[in-house]
């Protein structure tokens, strides 16, 4: 059995075992920050969701790890609709009988033991917590370089990468001479500059500050060793953030999708999907280059893996790659769904959102009256629930769980229905969202 971080639809057996493993891949889980802490259980809780699509992107000889909380009442009965509605859109899934349930608390312990007879065993990313699996420090070394920002700004100019000018440094040499020369050349010219440390994704522990007492600030938190990394920020009014999922193999490297990042309130909740992932040959060009050298720093895996690229379109059409994130990123579970979907391609917008825990059939029976039929075109939108968390969020008195839906074609269309469909509080997140022209 091999254990790792495989490109999805694999032709073997698959158990998916994927918990919140981004805090692990740098931190010891026992000695967090209140804020990382903070973070870490909220990755907790969105990582259910995640389980959930893993129903739909596997088939009837694969099995997946869930958390227990899905077989609790009304958790159960809730995860048997989306199951359904899987089934109902074309999807083989994975039958109820291939689940292993885990402890949230201890997740891939609680798995230990308990595998069953599969060829693979599919993990989001190889870190640190689930190390009792994959049971690989050297597979853990290449994670931790490969998903590095600093690991990513020192090397990828050697292979001809386009990044943003960087300065490294640590917590306490933000104040020093060159740290200051930096960020005072940085915010004359632009006005703020990024302040990035290592720590989850979805943009948790990367900020635009305006000011040296702002960066300060911002990672008091930390000892002095903490490594701290800061780069030009570039001006949105001029360019696209897009990211892009790689599928690299031991014998070549392909683009799978790319997508625009959708940001509410300055945190990220989605993604806008092209019907086609056409790109103009200089940037083709350079996101295959963050391929090759995701593979010359050790991403060699026969059955292929992900590579996540971060980057702006300027606007000349060039290029500039600010991270790279080598695990299943957030954009590659619902882009698997939609290729099963619509292999010919469709407008799509995929986001995380709230939804009143006495709301939850109603959501459900909203994206069932608006379910995609057998073609492209016989509806304004159609929608797919995703997945769900049954983690419930106290959000003004009242409880809630997140949901992650897609809508496919006119999303304007999709938001006039949901309003006059749905009671006020439900996919608040779609009020905030702007699609572009």
């Amino acid at each position: 059995m091999r254990i790792a971080s495989f490109f999805p639809a694999q032709t073997g057996s698959v158990l998916y075992a994927m918990g919140a493993d981004d805090c692990s891949l740098f931190f010891d889980l026992r000695t967090l920050t209140e804020k990382q802490q903070a973070d870490h259980q909220a990755n907790i809780t969105l990582t259910a969701a995640l389980q959930v699509a893993l129903i739909a992107l596997g088939k009837p000889a694969d099995w997946v790890a869930m958390f227990d909380t899905f077989a609790e009442a009304p958790w159960a009965g809730v995860l048997d609709r989306y199951r359904a509605q899987f089934r109902a859109a074309g999807f083989e899934t994975i039958p109820p009988d291939h689940v292993v349930w885990g402890r949230k608390a201890d997740f891939y312990d609680s798995l230990v033991g308990r595998i069953p007879a599969v060829d693979l065993v599919n993990l989001y990313m190889v870190s640190g917590s689930n190390g009792v699996l994959h049971q690989d420090p050297a597979a853990l070394a290449v994670s931790r370089n490969l998903n590095s920002k600093f690991h990513f700004a020192e090397h990828a100019p050697a292979f001809g990468i386009p990044v943003p000018e960087t300065f490294v440094t640590t917590r306490a040499g933000l104040g020093d001479a060159d740290s200051r020369a930096f960020l005072e050349r940085h915010l004359a010219a632009d006005g703020a500059i990024m302040l990035k440390i290592s720590g989850l994704a979805g943009a948790r522990n990367v900020t635009s500050v305006s000011s040296l007492a702002e960066a300060q600030a911002y990672v008091d938190q930390y000892d002095d060793a903490m490594a701290v990394l800061l780069q030009k920020k570039l001006d949105l009014s001029a360019y696209t953030e897009m990211t892009a999922d790689l599928c690299v193999t031991d014998r070549d490297i392909s683009i799978a999708n790319i997508r625009r990042i959708l940001f509410a309130d300055g945190v990220w909740v989605g993604n806008s999907i092209p019907a086609s992932h056409d790109l103009p040959p200089d940037q083709h060009a350079a996101l295959i280059r963050v391929g090759e050298y995701a593979r010359r720093h050790g991403l060699v895996v026969p059955e292929g893996a992900n590579c996540g690229v971060d980057y702006f379109v300027g606007p000349d059409g060039g290029i500039i790659i600010t991270e790279i994130n080598v695990r299943w990123t957030g954009g590659l579970f619902p882009t698997q769904a939609l290729q099963r979907l619509r292999p010919d391609g469709v407008e799509a917008v995929v986001c995380f959102d709230i939804v009143p825990v006495p709301e939850i059939d109603a959501y459900l029976d909203f994206v069932q009256a608006h379910a995609p039929g057998p073609g492209p075109g016989e509806a304004a939108f159609s929608c797919l629930a995703l997945g769900f968390s049954p983690f419930e969020q106290d959000i003004g008195g009242r409880a809630h769980i997140y949901v992650w839906h897609i809508v496919m074609g006119d999303w304007a269309a999709f938001h006039r229905a949901k309003l006059t469909t749905l009671a006020a509080g439900v996919l608040p997140t779609t009020d905030l969202i702007r699609l572009p022209a």
